[in-house]
């Protein structure tokens, strides 16, 4: 059939070819860029024009690195299709595509990315990215004798190169300034951001493939409350998923989301941010050492976390996943994800709601004989599928968005769904707290804290992973609750209401790391005062330092 259509067409050469692409992609997929361009520049049309000009080369400067015979149209087709979906999520949901963003998409499930799948992506993929990709390989090009190749494809790549960086010469001070100052600007122009966002990843990746981990807190030991206790010590830690702290009902939301939370003896923490905005950053920061400033993802790798200090200090330290994975955290120590087959119930959509963590915790008080650290990794208000997160007679806000496309649902719609979720996860800790404090096997403890927020619409803006320098705080404020039986109180010398009195100051996924050494009573020198927050709550006998002895 090409060939057919190729014959009746006109023979233009290679970089003409390379215009009309470069232009098509421009026009059709760089919305967002052309938006924070005029918003720059806004009164200054000049500028914009010199700045789109050299966008516009930069383009065609990508076009003629693969402006060779047999690879030049697959190559131009890939960069449509590639501008194609990443312009979807950007217009759409608001969605940079920068590097955490495809560790992301590389880390995410079948299930999860299918959701992401819907009828109007598909659709915009079909008009805009594959139909226009495939007429590509209709036109004739004519191309140089090999032996003109070795010198015109360089020379013309060298050309667009320079023509890029000659027009933005022209006013430099005031271009220098807006890719500096405004680093979204550069993400959002197609395909460029997405591709500078792959290399990153890829180099980020090989980069910490081969560390070597190096051991943290070999010297942890248990302390003496914790020695000197007859039951084993439990603590659960929930790490939560996408709850934002703006729709938390105890952080002042209109809406009581968290009326079951509300009624128990815990310690709510109002201020507290989160280390990145996706669960690919945040969930191994929040278990690394390393603050948020001081975090990187090969730093990580190239390390061992909490759970290794844990499990160097003799606790049982256990990790059920009911999302996307331990994100490297868990390879040393056993980690299970959640069967679907365990639970039909909860499970019938192929994602499981947090109904099975339940029955985790069940088996670990029934099984639990030595002092112990459970964490369990729930699903909660993962979107864009919210109304997945949680059994239809839980729907107490409606109606509420029944698709995985949010921008087919009013805002109110959306709203909705997503504070089920979070009424859901105030179920789930509360039926949590209720069987750690209804059984007398063991002295239990728990602490809730999500990894990120979210967003639902606001300024266009949806779901979460936007570059941290431009997330808004419904991204990056999140919920922390602490619950403690009154034996782990008294055994752990913990004094609540000095926890309660810092309830509304700062706090960050910084605190986690020192927290649980702390509140888990193991000393060790990695454990700093200054980020756990029990520190200054904690009597001098769990303060103590060297353990009396092994418990019988």
């Amino acid at each position: 059939m090409f060939r057919s259509l190729r014959a009746r067409c006109p023979e233009m050469r290679a970089t003409v070819f390379n215009m009309i692409v470069a232009t098509y992609i421009m026009a059709a997929f760089n919305l967002g860029f052309w938006q924070r361009l005029s918003e720059i520049f806004s009164g200054s049309p000049f500028n914009v024009a010199l700045f789109s000009a050299a966008v516009w080369m930069l383009t065609l400067f990508t076009l003629s690195l693969f402006s060779l015979p047999g690879l030049h149209r697959p190559a131009a087709a890939l960069l449509i299709l590639l501008a194609a979906a990443a312009s979807w999520y950007q217009s759409k949901l608001g969605i940079l595509i920068d590097k955490v963003m495809i560790q992301n998409v590389m880390q995410t499930t079948v299930t999860e990315s299918r959701a992401l799948i819907t009828t109007g992506y598909v659709l915009h993929m079909l008009l805009t990215g594959v139909l226009p990709a495939l007429l590509l390989f209709v036109p004739r090009i004519r191309y140089p004798r090999f032996r003109h190749v070795l010198w015109q494809l360089p020379l013309t790549s060298a050309t667009c190169f320079a023509l890029t960086f000659g027009l933005l010469y022209i006013d430099l001070k005031a271009n220098a300034a807006a890719i500096r100052e405004h680093r979204d600007l550069m993400v959002s122009y197609q395909p460029g951001g997405t591709l500078a966002a792959m290399f990153s990843y890829a180099k980020m990746e090989m980069k910490s493939r081969d560390q070597v981990v190096q051991p943290l807190g070999t010297d942890a030991v248990k302390g003496r409350a914790l020695g000197a206790e007859d039951k084993p010590v439990l603590l659960v830690i929930f790490a939560g998923e996408t709850a934002r702290a703006q729709d938390f009902g105890l952080d002042g939301y209109a809406r009581d989301t968290t009326p079951r939370l509300r009624g128990l003896d815990i310690v709510n923490f109002t201020q507290a941010t989160s280390c990145g905005t996706s669960t690919a950053v945040s969930l191994p920061c929040m278990f690394s050492n390393l603050t948020r400033s001081q975090y990187s993802h090969e730093a990580f790798r190239g390390s061992e976390n909490l759970v290794d200090v844990l499990t160097h200090a003799g606790v049982d330290t256990f990790w059920w996943d009911n999302n996307t994975g331990d994100q490297h955290i868990a390879p040393r120590i056993v980690s299970r994800q959640i069967d679907p087959a365990s639970d039909p119930a909860a499970c019938a959509s192929g994602e499981c709601t947090d109904q099975v963590l339940l029955d985790v915790l069940d088996q670990t008080l029934a099984d639990i004989t030595e002092d112990t650290v459970l964490v369990l990794h729930m699903i909660g208000s993962h979107g864009p599928s919210y109304y997945l997160r949680y059994p239809e007679d839980q729907a107490v806000y409606a109606p509420d968005c029944r698709t995985a496309d949010l921008v087919q649902c009013s805002a109110e719609e959306v709203v909705n769904a997503y504070d089920n979720t979070i009424r859901y996860t105030d179920h789930i800790l509360a039926e949590a707290i209720g069987r750690l404090d209804g059984q007398d096997r063991a002295v239990a403890g728990m602490v809730y804290v999500s990894d990120h927020g979210e967003s639902l619409g606001e300024g266009g803006l949806y779901l979460h992973a936007a570059p941290y320098f431009m997330a808004p705080d419904t991204q990056t404020r999140v919920p922390f609750v602490m619950w403690f039986s009154e034996q782990f109180r008294d055994t752990m010398g913990l004094d609540q209401d000095c926890l309660k009195a810092k309830a509304d100051h700062p706090v960050s996924h910084d605190n986690l790391f020192h927290t649980v050494l702390g509140l888990m009573n193991i000393e060790t020198s990695v454990r700093d005062p200054a980020l756990d927050l029990s520190a200054d709550c904690r009597s001098d006998v769990a303060l103590a330092g060297v353990p009396d002895g092994p418990k019988l």
